[in-house]
């Protein structure tokens, strides 16, 4: 090659360089300033909570609406057991319910037709609540003309299932309406609450939940006194580890299946107590009274019927 394709290739090189490198210095200046992409933020991740356990009961987990919890919900899942009153509930045999009296609405007409206290007398009715008791008679009676026929030594008291979609306190002034009016007609009787059972998962709607049955049966046990009143949850036996009703346990998430009702009365016997609150013997029930014999009749037992129904105050309240 010449000296002068020489040279002319080196002009031409060096032209190229020149207006060439700008254009290469800086795409090397903005790739050294150029880093890598964040990886995305991710949503923090609770932890697992761990699964209840025995000593844990009373916090197990409800499912809310869509699968959704809250730790509001958690908390109201299931209630303190009745050995957590502060009274020493204890045994006692099935003669212990010899002066005993139901009142309810299906749940009770359950223990009668399913249940073992067979000895015990019942005041109920499907759809029974404590709004229009004053006027629902059950067997041409109304309650207070039957709680004036005879003198009970405990009175059983389990209503809320069917209001318990309406305003709580409402529906508790309406209940301690009805356990004052109790107190007035039966002054010697042992008066148990019993809390409202909770539903299966599957039978809960936006009126009736296990939330609202345990903000009621919350406002319920502000009753008991632990003295003449006492507070009753047998929840406890029958929960779920979600707070609800055993899907086994029952066909249409209310009610128990006629066999689980037996269960209910052998707890019932296992949690007494006696008058001015001191624990029952497990072998005894009430005592009766000195004039008690085996062999005197009903009418002996039974207090006499007044000309007129005592009626306990404020028996006006509306009904819904």
């Amino acid at each position: 090659m010449s000296r002068f394709r020489q040279g002319i290739y080196a002009i031409i090189l060096l032209l190229t360089c020149l207006f060439a490198s700008p254009f290469i210095y800086k795409q090397i200046w903005n790739n050294s300033k150029t880093k890598s992409p964040k990886p995305a933020v991710k949503p923090p991740v609770a932890a697992a909570q761990p699964a209840s356990s025995a000593d844990d009961a009373n916090t197990a987990t409800q499912p809310a609406s869509e699968g959704e919890t809250t730790p509001a919900d958690a908390e109201k899942a299931t209630e303190p057991a009745p050995a957590q009153t502060g009274v020493q509930f204890v045994e006692s045999g099935r003669e212990y319910f010899d002066d005993a009296l139901f009142i309810g609405d299906s749940r009770t007409e359950g223990i009668r037709d399913y249940g073992t206290l067979k000895n015990a007398q019942y005041f109920c009715h499907r759809g029974l609540s404590s709004y229009q008791i004053d006027n629902s008679p059950v067997n041409g009676k109304t309650i207070w003309e039957f709680l004036n026929g005879k003198k009970f030594g405990k009175i059983y008291v389990m209503l809320g299932i069917n209001e318990v979609g309406n305003d709580i306190e409402y529906t508790a002034s309406a209940f301690r309406k009805l356990v004052d009016g109790i107190k007035e007609v039966q002054p010697d009787a042992i008066i148990y609450i019993q809390a409202n059972l909770h539903v299966a998962s599957f039978a809960e709607t936006d009126i009736i939940n296990n939330e609202r049955i345990n903000a009621l049966n919350s406002k319920l046990s502000e009753l008991a006194d632990n003295n003449k009143v006492f507070f009753l949850n047998a929840n406890g036996i029958f929960d779920n580890e979600y707070g609800a009703l055993p899907d086994d346990c029952t066909s249409d998430g209310i009610h128990f299946l006629a066999k689980y009702y037996s269960n209910w009365c052998d707890w019932l016997c296992q949690n007494t107590v006696q008058k001015g609150g001191n624990s029952a013997p497990a072998t005894t029930a009430a005592q009766p009274s000195a004039e008690t014999s085996e062999n005197k009749t009903e009418e002996q037992t039974s207090a006499a019927e007044p000309t007129t129904t005592k009626l306990p105050q404020n028996e006006e309240f509306s009904n819904m």
